[in-house]
């Protein structure tokens, strides 16, 4: 089991690629202005992180406090254009790149969440951004900003998880499960029959293919092998977007993060997240809101008893801090920042209340 153990929940949250392309959006979001979106189509300010790799970071607005935003599994920067630029009107506001994503470098470490913390600090300390931050990440970028918060809580002034992964989901879920549904209902759930398997097979066959040439956009094995189109965001950043998910570099780091957060067994991980959230506050009084997706995954064969184990996950990690806030958000998928991006905003907003009280 590793941080999204090999379930049916964690396949639908955590591998947003297996989405059909196209994927008809519940709400009705206004298309992305050309004017915006043509922000999000290009590397801002490359800086390297400590060992000759650059990362792509893109800051803009002004304020004391910076907000810095983390993507989903197979997603970078450009997932945040209808979220950034709204929070940016308040303060200054950062999205970057993890390795291999978007315009950042490929790393030649695994894409663990420690490392992805580790590099998040050193860009933030490359980048001069002084005081503490607040957070925000979406899916595995919810884990790996919830992780940044109780590893550096000293330099973390508040938090904002979009339908964040949860670590340990199996051993959290057994008894949530078993009590309202039964011990046969969670057997199925955490069956390999309802995991991913041939995943990581299926990735490498990404890996390898892109690594002798380009992948064909037009493929099956392309659309097999990348995030889906997010309409919302536009023509210019589909079409930027196809650009990078047919390189090595991005169905690298694609295939790295998703073994270490879907496939691979990595104990001595989830040790380490034991010993860090199974403790009572791990997030202290750090203002905090999770955001859940409110409309059920019915490519589930367990719909209603994934989304009952995700809400339930969800509110554990909320009393995770004394001022956590749970909130569901209507009419959404897990993609809520291109569904209903003002969801967002506003609980950025209500975080960022919090901080200006507390000083």
């Amino acid at each position: 089991m590793n941080l999204c153990k090999a379930t049916s929940l964690n396949v639908m949250l955590c591998l947003s690629l297996i989405s059909s392309p196209g994927q008809a959006q519940t709400a009705t979001p206004p298309i992305l202005s050309p004017e915006i979106a043509k922000d999000f189509v290009h590397a801002h300010t490359l800086l390297d992180v400590g060992d000759g790799r650059k990362m792509n970071l893109n800051c803009r607005g002004d304020g004391t406090v910076t907000v810095i935003f983390d993507a989903g599994l197979s997603d970078w920067s450009s997932i945040w254009a209808m979220v950034q630029p709204q929070t940016a009107t308040r303060t200054r506001a950062c999205t970057y790149d993890r390795a291999g994503m978007g315009y950042s470098d490929l790393s030649d470490r695994p894409s663990t969440p420690f490392n992805i913390v580790a590099d998040l600090r050193n860009l933030i300390k490359k980048a001069g951004i002084h005081g503490p931050v607040v957070l925000v990440g979406h899916s595995l970028g919810g884990f790996n900003m919830k992780l940044f918060a109780a590893t550096y809580p000293s330099e973390v002034a508040g938090v904002v998880l979009v339908d964040p992964t949860e670590e340990l989901e199996e051993e959290r879920a057994r008894p949530l499960v078993t009590a309202k549904f039964g011990a046969d209902k969670f057997k199925k759930m955490y069956s390999e029959e309802n995991g991913p398997a041939g995943w990581l097979a299926h990735f490498q066959s990404c890996v390898e293919s892109a690594k002798k040439q380009d992948l064909d956009p037009a493929s099956d094995l392309y659309k097999q092998c990348t995030d889906p189109v997010h309409l919302p965001l536009g023509p210019l950043i589909a079409d930027e977007r196809q650009v990078i998910q047919v390189r090595y570099a991005y169905q690298a780091a694609q295939a790295s993060e998703a073994q270490n957060c879907v496939i691979a067994p990595v104990p001595h991980l989830n040790e380490q997240y034991a010993g860090i959230f199974g403790k009572k506050n791990a997030l202290g009084n750090l203002p905090l809101i999770v955001l859940s997706h409110s409309i059920l995954e019915m490519r589930s064969p367990t719909a209603e008893e994934d989304q009952y184990v995700l809400l339930a996950l969800h509110d554990q990690t909320t009393a995770s801090s004394t001022r956590g806030q749970h909130r569901v958000v209507k009419n959404t998928h897990h993609n809520i920042e291109v569904e209903d991006p003002q969801a967002i905003v506003l609980a950025i907003n209500d975080v960022l209340d919090m901080v200006s009280a507390d000083k």
